[in-house]
């Protein structure tokens, strides 16, 4: 009798029953494409941010050097870093450092040429390049080097010539360090311990901007998830409750007969339990192409949003919730239907 009452419903209330699938499944898909990019927008901010550099500089907090230990230390506690070490030729800052780790820190460099070296090779920043009269894949005279690439920063590296380490480094000037933001303090109290003799500076600059793009962002995202649940438990409600108004007929029949209004009532919430489960699967599976999309939209091709069974799960739990809840005011109605009248047909 329960499976068919609401089998009937589907069948004679199609119009009715699509509206509320509609609203149901426009929710979950909005849904899943939130929590899709609500949980690879962080991941995903975070690496775009590490194209701006380092979040951490060590420097000596005494003398002129630091150790080189502080590169392999920093690596280990998952962070990247990338060593430097700085000297002067006839008064011209010469920096030498590893082209290859500090790749993926200096991003922002704009270099007219190459920026990848071999031995023997260097890059020169535009200031000097004008200053000394240099030329591109021509030899330096006061470095014995030839000049690959000219770099612009619009930072001291302007003015610098840069060279690859000519051979293994036992001291440092400086060591630039990438740590993951959410550790980022944690990663720098523990290299502060174990290497007192160097200053471990954040760069607040970067720091302080990820960390609060991020959590906007995620607020952003989801205040937006609250305010779509919100009108789509509204629409939801309404429908049903016109929906109620609609059947009194049938439910002023049912109580006749001995209904309890509780039981009728759940009648009315295993058919929305029914819609939004099937709202959900529909919604989950538009959701996920379109957050892939709208990702790779706003960050470039590396977006990628990973359909997973907690994403759905949490989607189809939202889309019941909502659709019981919305369904359980709207059946609050059903006391008021006296069957008395409805037999008498006023």
């Amino acid at each position: 009798m329960f499976l068919r009452f609401i089998v009937r419903a589907l069948v004679y209330r199609k119009q009715r029953l699509i509206l509320a699938f509609a609203a149901l499944a426009v929710a979950a898909t909005l849904a899943t494409v939130l929590l899709g990019i609500y949980g690879s927008v962080e991941r995903r901010l975070r690496e775009e941010f590490r194209a701006y550099g380092a979040n951490i500089v060590a420097v000596p907090a005494s003398g002129t050097s630091i150790p080189s230990g502080i590169v392999e230390a920093a690596r280990a506690l998952g962070a990247e870093a990338s060593p430097f070490r700085v000297s002067a030729t006839k008064g011209i800052p010469m920096v030498e450092f590893d082209p290859k780790s500090a790749a993926s820190m200096t991003a922002y460099w704009h270099v007219t040429g190459t920026r990848e070296l071999a031995a023997g090779d260097c890059l020169a920043g535009e200031f000097l390049v004008a200053q000394q009269k240099l030329q591109l894949n021509q030899p330096v005279p006061f470095a014995n080097c030839i000049l690959r690439g000219i770099l612009a920063t619009g930072g001291p590296e302007d003015q610098e010539l840069l060279l690859p380490f000519r051979q293994p480094a036992a001291d440092l000037s400086i060591v630039q360090i990438r740590a993951p933001g959410e550790r980022m303090d944690g990663i720098r109290n523990q290299l502060s311990k174990a290497y007192s003799m160097a200053d471990f500076r954040t760069v607040l600059s970067i720091a302080a901007t990820e960390s609060a793009v991020v959590l906007k962002i995620r607020m952003a995202l989801l205040l937006l998830i609250l305010v779509v649940l919100g009108i789509t438990t509204l629409c939801v409600t309404s429908n049903f409750s016109e929906m109620v108004v609609e059947r009194s007929k049938e439910i002023g029949i049912l109580k006749a007969l001995g209904g309890a209004d509780r039981l009728i009532g759940a009648f009315f919430v295993a058919e929305a339990a029914l819609l939004a489960t099937t709202a959900a699967a529909f919604g989950y599976a538009v959701g996920i192409a379109a957050s892939g999309a709208i990702g790779r939209g706003i960050f470039g091709g590396a977006f990628h949003v990973e359909s997973s069974w907690g994403i759905f799960g949490g989607v189809t739990l939202v889309t019941l919730s909502v659709a019981v809840f919305a369904t359980t005011i709207a059946a609050s109605r059903i006391r008021r239907i006296d069957s008395a009248v409805i037999l008498r047909g006023e």
